[in-house]
């Protein structure tokens, strides 16, 4: 577990919108579209396991 409480709540906010930044037309085009919704994704995924596999590659840890 190196995902702390707050990196966590972060990560899910920022997953959450970052999908519907298409449809409120910050950003055009089906490519964005998949890569916003893939990108978060993986920061849901990662807070809801509490681990992040690139903070291992840089040894940091937000858990306390």
């Amino acid at each position: 577990m190196n995902v702390g409480k707050t990196d966590a709540i972060i990560r899910v906010i920022i997953g959450l919108i970052l999908p519907h930044l298409t449809k409120w037309g910050v950003l055009s085009g089906t490519a964005w579209a998949v890569i916003l919704h893939i990108i978060g994704t993986i920061l849901v995924f990662t807070a809801a396991i509490r681990y992040c596999p690139l903070y291992r590659l840089i040894n940091k840890s937000t858990a306390k």
